[in-house]
This record gives structure tokens, sequence and C-alpha cells, in this order.
């Protein structure tokens, strides 16, 4: 018996060190990106998909752009380590808005196998990789390519409405909008209106029935004129009514200036600008404010600066932004965000995030206090002068690096 036992352990053991080399001794690629990556392990099953960049050869990382025709672009970079150090690619991947997403995920994980392939040219593992050429496509892609007879215009509307009912509650919920959307490397165009409706109607205890409806619709227009590599002019329309802000009609211009520290085209990985914008303002007031006003005009100035960095240890944005009425400074707001996602070590990784605002602008409260039916439902909003959020967590992820299996059953 004991013969036995030895036996079996030692059998064990030698299949479990065989199957660690034999797991080592493959390629390994970390991925960082938003993508599926249950399709990267299904089409590119001859490497080892690792959970740790340290211990890979091959680093991919992968930020997303959204362009304003509801397209993306997935900037791709590839970094060797270890015995690949010094092996670097680069390249775009765009996708346009009318693509599945299956079409998406596929074009993505092909040109990632043909990325790839270059680094395989150089180790044990390049019979594996393969690269085709289909020039009959190539030439139906060419026969296809003809002037663009929308200008460069993209148009979208939405229409969503939904409802749902309880025994002493309801909720009923209608949003429209509609964009067009105008992009060159000069100049931008754009154009949106939006309009939201929303009623509730709760039923207390006492049979006492309370309503909300609220009603908000906007519009914005919008030039941006790309001056150079580091600066931007823009122009801004705007046309709003809001139950909710207590506003009938609000018309408000603003021109705008925007400054980048870093070249425009390394915004896929660092950005760092600051805008002012000019603007005037009027409002004429459902209900009369809290300072008596029925209509008036204003002219209001903000600046804002924003940093973001994505690199392969991960993500940070902070951002900064103040401004107030040039007729009452006192009248002013002070807005301060941040967001980062940093990889601490292996394994280890730490998300914080949160904002805070100094509010003292908010001229188009009504008079008197606010009803129940105000509070319970969200029907108008509320005086306040800050408003704070704040979260954090950790993830922490252990066990088989090497694990390449795609299960998905139940």
């Amino acid at each position: 018996m004991n013969i036995s036992i030895s036996s079996v352990l030692l059998t064990a053991i030698l299949l479990i060190s065989i199957t660690t080399i034999s797991a080592q001794a493959r390629l390994n690629l970390y991925t960082d990106c938003q993508c599926n990556k249950t399709l990267l392990k299904q089409e590119i099953n001859y490497v080892n998909h690792a959970l740790d960049p340290a211990n890979a050869q091959i680093n991919l990382f992968i930020v997303t752009n959204y362009l304003s025709n509801g397209g993306k672009v997935y900037n791709l970079s590839f970094k060797g380590q270890h015995e690949l150090e010094g092996n670097q690619l680069n390249f775009k991947v765009p996708v346009t808005a009318v693509m599945t997403g299956r079409e998406v995920d596929e074009t993505l994980t092909q040109r990632i196998k043909l990325g790839l392939a270059g680094f395989l040219a150089g180790t044990p593992y390049a019979a594996l990789a393969d690269v085709k050429v289909n020039l009959e496509e190539e030439q139906e892609i060419d026969a296809t390519e003809t002037q663009d007879n929308w200008n460069a215009w993209i148009f979208e509307s939405t229409a969503r409405f939904s409802t749902n009912t309880e025994s002493r509650r309801s909720k009923t919920e209608l949003r429209l909008s509609f964009e067009a959307d105008r992009t060159t490397p000069e100049l931008r165009l754009r154009f949106q209106t939006n309009y939201f409706y929303r009623k509730q109607v709760v039923t207390q205890s006492d049979g006492t029935v309370l309503t909300s409806l609220r009603r908000d619709a906007w519009m914005n227009t919008s030039a941006v004129k790309s001056i150079s590599d580091h600066w931007s002019v823009g122009f801004f329309v705007s046309a709003s009514s809001s139950s909710f802000r207590n506003i009938d009609y609000s018309t408000r211009i603003a021109p705008a200036i925007e400054y980048s520290f870093f070249n425009y085209n390394k915004v896929p990985f660092k950005e760092f600008t600051i805008a002012y914008r000019l603007g005037w303002t009027h409002n004429d007031y459902t209900e009369q404010t809290i300072f008596l006003k029925e209509k008036e005009s204003l002219v209001r100035h903000t600046i804002n600066a924003d940093l973001r960095i994505r690199q392969r240890w991960g993500n940070i944005f902070a951002g900064i932004s103040g401004g107030h009425f040039l007729n009452d400074a006192s009248k002013n707001r002070l807005a301060l965000r941040g967001e980062a996602d940093i990889r601490v070590i292996k394994g280890l990784s730490f998300n914080v995030g949160g904002s805070y605002e100094i509010i003292n602008d908010q001229i188009s409260l009504p008079r008197g206090e606010a009803s129940v039916e105000d509070i319970l439902l969200g029907q108008s909003q509320l005086a306040t002068n800050f408003e704070a959020d704040l979260s954090f967590g950790l993830k922490y992820t252990f066990g088989s690096l090497y694990n390449n299996v795609v299960n998905t059953r139940l």
C-alpha cells in the first residue's frame, strides 16, 4: 500500500512539473485592454495569456479613443521584455459605428495576431505565426473607395421609452436626442439636441398621492478650429429649458480657447490642457428666484485644466475647473476631480476616485421652501454649498498565471 501511495504521489508531482515547464516554455503575453479577452484566448492559443506584466515577454497595451462619428480607434502598443527587450511596435486599428460587437472583436483580434507575428519571428515559435494577404479583398476595397457624398457629416438619432409600475409607485421616462457631427483635422462642427420627460407617482400609506413631473430640453452647437499642434479656438451656443432648474428658457453664447502642453497627437497616452471660456447667458425663470429675479442676463467666465495619463502601470486623471459671474464674483463654483487606477505590485492594483465642488452659483433656485414632493421625488434642485463623492478599492489576482482555458458553460 505504501509503495502504491508513493507511486501515485511521484506521478502527480511529475505531471505537475511537466505541465508547469510546458506552460512556462511558451511565450507569455500580457494584454491590458477593454476588449474580448475570451476571444483572444481562443484565437491566440499558442501563447500564455499571463496575468502579471512582469512575467510576460510581451506587454500589449491598448488605449481606446472614441470618435465623433460613433466609431473607435484602438491604439496598440507592443513592448518586448526579458529576451525580447528592445522590440516595440505601435499602430492604430479604427472601427466604425455600424460594425457589430462581433465584427469589432474579430477585427481587433486579427490585428493583434498580426502585430504579435513580428515578435514571434525571432523566437522558436515563429512557425506558429503566418501572414496572409487577400489581394481580391484589397482590390475590392480600392474599387469601392469613392467620394464621400456626406462630406464627413455623421448623424445619429435615438429614442427611448421606459415604464415601471408597482402597487404603490410608478415611473415613466421618455428620452429623445439628435446629433450631427462633422470632424476634419482642421475643424469640428457639432450639433446636439435632447429632450427628457419623467413622471413619477407614489401612493403613501395614508392614501395621499404624490406626483412628480420633470421636463428638460437642451440644444448645443459648437465649432472648434485647430490653430496648431498645441492651440485650438472654439465658439459655443446653447439653449435650454428645465423644470428641475426652474428655467423656462435659457440661452448662452461663449467663445473659448484651449492650449495643449503636449502635441495633440499624444492624446491616446497623455494630455494636459487648459481651456478658457467667456460667455453671455440670458435666463427666463419659471418662478421668482431667491434673488428676486424673474429674468436676467449675465456674463460668466470659466477656466479648466485637465491632466490624463495612460500607461502600462495604470491610468491617472486629474481636473480642476472654476468660474464666476463677472458682475458678482461671490457667485462662483470650484470643482476638483480625480481618478487613478494603479498597478502597485505583482497582481495588486489600487483604484481611487472622487470629486469635490464648492457651489455658490445656484442663481435659479426658486423662492420659498422645497415641498415634500420636491425632496422625495427629486422634482427640483435643492440648495447646497458643496457636493462631494469618494470611492476606492483594491484588486488582487493570484493563482495560476498561465491558465489559457476557455470554458463558458453555465
